[in-house]
């Protein structure tokens, strides 16, 4: 009988000692069945591996309790040799829109706003003059960015409010709310306006009070020009940026007067707090069902449960689900990625625009392999040309399409890089194709309107190649018979001046468009400006009475069949610029 007793004692304390240290053996694993003790290892080897291509970069890996690893790599300035250390700043970029959301929640938490209403009820009377859906668009829609906004502008002009900016641009709503997935700044920014007009605070100051401070982020400021600290405003300063490829780019000053949808500048530290509050489900809320409704799935990928989008998080397939988000400016690339069920966080700050090694690939070290479509998926696509929705789809800035985002062939999914490197999925849209990847959908075009497209395109420059010739040809012919006295009988002098203006306002149109097109680039919103447009719009109208005008002109002298040939391409050549001006919709100015 003792000695039954003493076994079964014996039995229990060895199940009590290998019980525990089977769990903690199992706790040291993170989802990529790497070893805990073994990642700062791994992080170091594939640094060096790129360290030709990189230029400054920090990132750390930790948990609920605290953290795994931090590393620090490269230089912020490397031409200087100026390294990257835990007092150097970096630019957040879209991974700003975490405090948008963050904030709608706590407003939500409080009772004071109600996610499926109407945003109109939070906006001052007649503020979206752009809508073109009955269907009303909620914040639900802002935070799953399916408010059926075009593009927008990166609204860069400082000293305006966010009402200012937000009124100023109203893009074009070419989708019903809910129905198409097109990553938009413009919705963002909405939703932050709202955060101030709920509040009563202006968005820097809320996001200051309610996030910053209790997380005791003192090293990160957000506003345009980061007055709002000192410290990360001086930092800053001893920054360059880089492109992908670790070629420098200069100071890469990316002043964004919308500054909630990706202004925020700070250290990788304060950073880590944000993500890591976030992680453990601390500090940011009162009651733990806000959290649960945070990351409750808001959108999932057309014809699967699985979720794409958590209330403004977007989510990423490796080896397990990670929430978060991403982050780009003119030179600099972050990221958040946060795995809730394993309770395990990464975040990563380059000085290197569109940097793909660390924010992409190198987090498989921590949450295992990216997936991608499934094998059924894949067999179900079809070749052709797609377009991302996430563009200018109407208006007259659609031309961009084809000048900035270009429609793209694509014979199977590995021919776009975004997608063997994402999760994505297949449906149908009012008997379209669409791809449901990552922050955006593709949408099939069929051949016949990309064709339209090129044919379009085609006979505009055909028909501004014509009037360059003809110009260039009359000023050397006139430089030769000036020099060498050779005289000519003059034809006709009305029809000599509207060949020759016709053929000056054929080049204007052109040239306008450029200048338009390098004042999007600008740090304002004159690319944006109506009287662009009304000039294409006058542009067309001349263009267009030019064009007809010889059939309705009696001569008194004939012209021979050469100057009847140059008469008709003259014709021509204005009405395939008028075509484009009226196919590219570049004379509504009255959409801007």
């Amino acid at each position: 009988m003792k000695k039954s007793i003493l076994f079964i004692i014996l039995t229990v304390l060895t199940l009590g000692i290998f019980r525990p240290v089977h769990a903690q053996a199992a706790s040291q694993k993170l989802p990529s069945g790497t070893d805990r003790s073994q990642i700062g290892q791994k992080i170091q080897d594939y640094v060096k591996e790129h360290e030709k291509t990189t230029a400054g970069m920090e990132t750390a890996v930790f948990d609920t309790d605290g953290t795994i690893y931090r590393g620090n790599f490269g230089y912020v300035d490397r031409e200087n040799k100026v390294k990257a250390d835990d007092s150097s700043v970096f630019e957040w970029g879209s991974v700003t829109k975490l405090t948008i959301w963050v904030s709608v929640m706590q407003l939500w938490e409080e009772g004071k706003i109600n996610l499926e209403e109407d945003i109109r009820t939070y906006l001052p009377e007649g503020f979206l003059r752009n809508l073109r859906y009955d269907k009303p668009i909620t914040m639900l829609d802002l935070m799953n960015h399916q408010a059926g906004f075009d593009e927008a502008p990166l609204y860069m002009q400082g000293g305006k409010s966010l009402k200012e900016l937000l009124s100023d641009y109203q893009p074009i709503q070419s989708f019903e709310p809910g129905t198409t997935t097109a990553y938009s700044n413009y919705g963002a920014g909405l939703a932050s306006y709202i955060v101030e007009r709920i509040s009563g605070q202006s968005y820097v100051d809320y996001v200051h009070e309610h996030i910053f401070q209790p997380l005791g982020m003192d090293k990160t400021a957000i506003l345009p020009d980061l007055s709002d600290n000192a410290y990360v405003q001086k930092k800053r300063k001893e920054d360059k940026g880089y492109d992908a490829q670790g070629k420098l780019l200069g100071e890469a000053i990316f002043e964004v007067g919308l500054y909630p949808v990706g202004r925020a500048t700070g250290t990788l530290d304060d950073m880590q707090k944000f993500a890591q509050a976030l992680l453990s489900r601390k500090t940011l809320f009162s009651r733990p069902e806000t959290w649960t409704t945070l990351y409750t799935a808001s959108l999932t990928y057309p014809g699967t449960d699985m979720a794409r989008n958590a209330h403004g998080f977007w989510t990423n397939e490796y080896g397990v689900t990670v929430l978060g988000h991403g982050g780009n400016t003119a030179g600099f690339t972050s990221r958040i990625m946060l795995d809730l069920e394993n309770g395990i966080g990464y975040v990563v700050m380059a000085n290197q625009a569109r940097e793909e090694n660390y924010n992409f690939e190198l987090p498989e070290l921590v949450f295992g392999k990216r997936k991608t479509a499934s094998a059924e998926t894949q067999k179900e696509f079809s070749p052709g040309y797609y377009r991302t929705l996430r563009t200018f789809n109407q208006g007259p800035l659609s031309i961009f399409q084809m000048l900035v985002s270009p429609t793209t062939y694509l014979k199977r999914p590995a021919d776009d890089q975004r997608l063997p490197g994402n999760f994505w999925t297949l449906y149908q849209n009012q008997g379209q194709t669409r791809i449901a990847v990552a922050v955006a959908d593709f949408e099939k075009v069929p051949d016949l309107d990309v064709f339209k497209n090129y044919i379009v395109l085609g006979l505009g420059a055909l028909g501004i190649l014509y009037a360059l010739i003809l110009l260039l040809t009359n000023l050397l012919l006139g430089a030769y018979r000036l020099i060498f006295r050779k005289k000519q009988k003059a034809p006709a002098r009305t029809w000599k001046v509207w060949n020759l203006l016709t053929a000056a306002a054929i080049l204007a149109v052109p040239g306008h468009l450029f200048l338009t097109l390098l004042a999007t680039d600008a740090t304002d919103l004159s690319g944006y400006a109506p009287w662009r447009y009304m000039v294409f719009a006058g542009l067309g109208i001349l263009l267009t009475v030019a064009a007809i005008l010889p059939l309705f002109r009696k001569s008194k002298e004939k012209l021979s069949k050469g100057r009847v040939a140059l008469t008709v391409l003259t014709s021509l050549s204005a009405l395939a610029i008028v075509a484009n001006i009226l196919y590219w919709s570049l004379y509504q100015w009255w959409v801007l």
